[in-house]
C-alpha cells in the first residue's frame, strides 16, 4: 500500500534507539526525510548513517528536549536544512519503575518535564507552520501505563495519562485545517534495552532465548501471550501520519496485544 509519504519531513524525537529508531527507519522506507533526534549525538549519527545506507534520507538534530534552548535549536535546524517539519512524532520519554512514595518531588517534576513539557515545547513551535501550510500530523507516543497504571510506576504513568489528555485537548481545539493529532500507546515491546535487561537477569544468551522467556513470563496478562515488536508500533505510526488516516483525530490507538482490558 502506498502511504503517500514521499518527501514528507518527519521529526521523530528519541529516535537514537528502540521504538523511536524503528519508527524513523520505517518513515524512511516510505520515502520520507527523517530528522533523527536524541541526547547522544553519536547514536543519532549512527541511526542516520544506517538509514542513509539503506537508501533513506536522514539528518541529525541532537538535543535535550527538556531545555527550551535545545528545542529552539532543533526546530531552527529543521527549518534551515529542510524548510520545516510536516510530521512530528513525540517519542522521547524517560522514567520507569520507582518506589513512588520515596521518590522526591523534584524527580516527579523532572519526569513531567521530559515526558509532557517536551511535547508542549515542540507543538508550540511546529503547529503554527503546519497550520499555515494546511497539512500536518502530530503523533504522541504514550503507553498502556497511561490508562492501566501499575504499582511502582506512579510518576511515569501519570505523565503518560497527561499525554493522553493533552492529545484530546488539542484535538478539540484544532479546526479543520488538515492537521491531525493522535496518540499511540504501546504495551510491552521487545526493544534492545529489554533484551539486554533479560540477558543481565539470566533469561537467555540470545535474542531468541530472551524473547521466549519473556513471552512465557507474560502469562495471561496479554491475550496474545507474547511481547510486541518494534515494527508493529512503527507500522501504526506511519499509517496515522499518512493521508489515509485523515479522519482519525484525537484518538488513543493501543498497540498492546489486548493487555489493557478496558474500553478507551
Amino acid at each position: 500500500m502506498n502511504l503517500n509519504l514521499e518527501n514528507k519531513r518527519v521529526l521523530v524525537t528519541g529516535s537514537t534507539g528502540g521504538i523511536g529508531e524503528g519508527i524513523a527507519k520505517r518513515f524512511a522506507q516510505e520515502g520520507a526525510t527523517v530528522i533523527i533526534n536524541g541526547r547522544r549525538e553519536v547514536e543519532a549519527k549512527r541511526v542516520a548513517e544506517e538509514t542513509q545506507m539503506a537508501g533513506g534520507k536522514a539528518i541529525v538534530a541532537a538535543g535535550d528536549l527538556s531545555k527550551d534552548e535545545d528545542v529552539a535549536r532543533i526546530v531552527g535546524l529543521a527549518q534551515a536544512e529542510l524548510g520545516g517539519v510536516d510530521i512530528l512524532v513525540n517519542n522521547a520519554a524517560g522514567g520507569g519503575h520507582q518506589n513512588d512514595m520515596e521518590t522526591p518531588a523534584a524527580e516527579w517534576l523532572e519526569s513531567y518535564n521530559i515526558n509532557v513539557l517536551s511535547i508542549v515545547r515542540l507543538i508550540q513551535q511546529l503547529l503554527p507552520p503546519m497550520q499555515e501550510h494546511g497539512w500536518g500530523r502530530i503523533i504522541n507516543i504514550s503507553s498502556a501505563a497511561g490508562v492501566n497504571p501499575s504499582p511502582g510506576m506512579g510518576a511515569y504513568s501519570a505523565t503518560k495519562a497527561a499525554v493522553n489528555n493533552l492529545t484530546v485537548t488539542l484535538a478539540q481545539a484544532m479546526k479543520n485545517d488538515g492537521i491531525t493529532i493522535n496518540t499511540v500507546s504501546p504495551g510491552a515491546i521487545l526493544t534492545p534495552n529489554m533484551v539486554e535487561m533479560g540477558m543481565s537477569q539470566g533469561l537467555g544468551q540470545t535474542l531468541e532465548e530472551v524473547e521466549a522467556a519473556m513471552n512465557q513470563m507474560m502469562g495471561n496478562s496479554v491475550p496474545f501471550k507474547r511481547m510486541g515488536r518494534i515494527d508493529e508500533i512503527a507500522d501504526v505510526v506511519v499509517f496515522l501520519a499518512s493521508p489515509l488516516a485523515s479522519y482519525v483525530h484525537g484518538a488513543n490507538i493501543r498497540v498492546d496485544g489486548g493487555y489493557v482490558p478496558t474500553v478507551n
